[in-house]
């Protein structure tokens, strides 16, 4: 096993320019809503149709996808990728690629070299990763690949904007996503993502890809015997059709949602717009819903001009991708990357046990070979772990095994506890997922710490109240007087510090009752940092739990826990300042 530290990345050092050259549209697919995974090459995003005049929105509800290639193809989540790429070209050397990965995973290693970089807080992650012969293939690995937002849940409007500002042209499409290539710290890169919508401005020649085309781009392809207007692909069940047209990069956009008392910079999004080349952006503000009319805008020279203040991350992105490469051809071409923001540490499993990315057929466009080359690989100044491989390997988390009690480090979730599910989804999230997942009911929260003890889930890790008051002061922002910079807190770490809490409140009962009431004032009077839920909950545990003074409830009641629309929102993922309710085009 081996790892990468914070403190590796100052070593880090590439000798081409850390920009972003020779950019290159290459295809599109969306995803249709059919029974069995199908796809529309070249697909069509929504197009953007602005009403005249403010609109009053509901707030979004019901499912919204995490990584919609997963959801919808958890077989194979790269494939529709490359069957589109091949099907627009069918001659493309997949062997000149050295990087093919989905935009959302260059955002999270760009996080963890500087977490100011980007404004959705990718505090645990995992990637997974394989070698063939010379690319490097990036998957993304998500807990959950769809969610489900409540009647009482409140994550923001972006779905229920896009729906009424854009209107969606190919009859079925569910998400539209594009792949682009491009040069970057001297690698070639392709580049999945997903895009919000579309202008036709300089679009108007465009022309459609008909059935008969379809059927000869498909030609090189071993094809069973068509059910419908899609063709299906022996040894896959993924299906691919045509429909749309060809959108020009310069016509793409991207939307987000805010509150108005929270205005979006371009600092913010400018990671995201960089990496898959965006240079349309749409910032909606609304106040409690009610959206003013929004415009499109050419954030393009902002782009570049990011780019050019940023070279130092970007030098280190390029080499940190580079040491990832010879890693993962260490470890035999297959391995999983893991990152917890509290180690502050990439950690690389061998896992020989993780399915293949791809169907077998494809793994012929790299001339033969479906495994990583072996070849010299330098120290690189990686820090390395001893062990035999069996230590080093990660459980297979393939599809099937959710019923199965999930291991995790000493201690163990029995199917048969309560809030079975919901601890093994918040242990890999974070614990401020707890106050998503359960309804406020303090009787519950009793139950689910009874749980968490009797499964020796280490929910404190030898913190008290006072250790922890640092923690919930972490998701505040600062500003840093000799750097003349905002410095962004860590809210995910102070949300997961408000459960600790009241955990400790609950199942411990600290004896400082002073510093168990100085820390309850301070998470229910920054609504901005703790939602409805978490302040609710840490004041019904403090006051269950000790019997707070007349000066104590006055100070207390000054700052009622109420649902409130006016709170950060953010949108389309990803995943803005806020990681439970932020949404983006990397989430789904």
């Amino acid at each position: 096993m081996a790892e990468i530290s914070y403190a590796d990345l100052k070593e880090l050092n590439t000798s081409c320019p850390a920009s972003i050259t020779d950019v290159e549209y290459l295809s599109a697919y969306s995803w249709i809503e059919e029974t069995t995974p199908s796809i529309a090459v070249p697909g069509l995003p929504r197009f953007w149709t602005p009403p005249k005049g403010p609109q009053t929105l509901e707030k979004d509800s019901g499912v919204v996808y995490v990584d919609q290639n997963a959801a919808r193809h958890p077989d194979y989540p790269m494939e529709s990728l490359f069957r589109a790429l091949l099907i627009t070209h069918p001659e493309f050397d997949l062997s000149s690629v050295d990087v093919v990965t989905d935009r959302n995973n260059i955002r999270k290693l760009l996080h963890f070299i500087n977490p100011r970089q980007e404004s959705y807080p990718f505090d645990r992650f995992t990637i997974n990763i394989e070698v063939i012969n010379n690319t490097a293939i990036l998957g993304r690995s998500e807990s959950a690949t769809a969610e489900h937002i409540g009647p009482h849940e409140f994550r923001g409007f972006s779905r229920q904007f896009e729906n009424t500002y854009t209107t969606a042209e190919l009859c079925g499409s569910k998400g539209h996503y594009r792949i682009l290539s491009y040069s970057f710290c001297g690698m070639k890169f392709v580049v999945r993502h997903e895009t919000s919508g579309y202008t036709k401005n300089g679009i108007d020649n465009h022309r459609e890809l008909k059935g008969d085309e379809l059927s000869d781009l498909l030609g090189n392809l071993s094809l069973s015997s068509p059910s419908s207007s899609y063709t299906s692909i022996a040894g896959s069940k993924l299906r691919v059709g045509g429909g749309g047209y060809a959108v020009p990069l310069e016509s793409t956009l991207e939307i987000k949602t805010r509150s108005t008392k929270n205005p979006l910079s371009i600092d913010e999004v400018a990671p995201q717009l960089w990496i898959s080349q965006t240079s349309k952006l749409v910032r909606a503000y609304h106040d409690k819903g009610r959206f003013l009319e929004p415009k499109v805008e050419d954030v393009s020279s902002k782009i570049q001009y990011w780019e050019a203040v940023n070279q130092l991350d970007l030098t280190k992105l390029g080499g940190l991708i580079e040491k990832i490469i010879h890693i993962a051809k260490r470890l035999g071409g297959r391995a999983t990357i893991e990152y917890d923001a509290m180690s502050a540490k990439l950690l690389f499993h061998k896992n020989t046990d993780l399915d293949k990315m791809l169907p077998g057929d494809l793994y012929a466009r790299w001339g033969g070979g479906d495994g990583a080359r072996e070849g010299p690989v330098g120290d690189f100044g990686v820090s390395c772990r001893q062990g035999d491989d069996e230590a080093g390997q990660v459980p297979n988390r393939s599809k099937g095994n959710a019923l199965l009690n999930v291991k995790m480090g000493e201690y163990v979730v029995r199917d048969d506890l309560p809030f079975a599910a919901v601890i093994r989804s918040a242990v890999t999230k974070g614990f401020r997922h707890f106050f998503r997942s359960l309804p406020t009911s303090l009787g519950d929260y009793h139950t689910l710490c009874e749980s968490l003890r009797a499964s020796n889930v280490d929910v404190l890790q030898g913190r008290q109240v006072r250790d922890l008051m640092a923690d919930l002061r972490s998701g505040k922002q600062d500003w840093d007087t000799e750097g003349h910079n905002r410095c962004f807190g860590s809210k995910n770490v102070a949300r997961d510090s408000a459960f600790r809490l009241l955990y400790i409140f609950l199942q411990e009962k600290t004896e400082d009752s002073n510093a168990a009431y100085n820390a309850t004032l301070f998470v229910v009077s920054h609504y901005r940092i703790f939602w409805y839920k978490t302040r609710k909950m840490v004041r019904q545990a403090f006051d269950s739990t000790y019997t707070p003074s007349f000066k104590q409830k006055r100070e207390l009641d000054k700052w009622p826990a109420e649902e409130n629309l006016q709170e950060d929102d953010a949108t389309t993922e990803e995943e803005v300042s806020d990681g439970d309710y932020y949404w983006d085009s990397d989430y789904s």
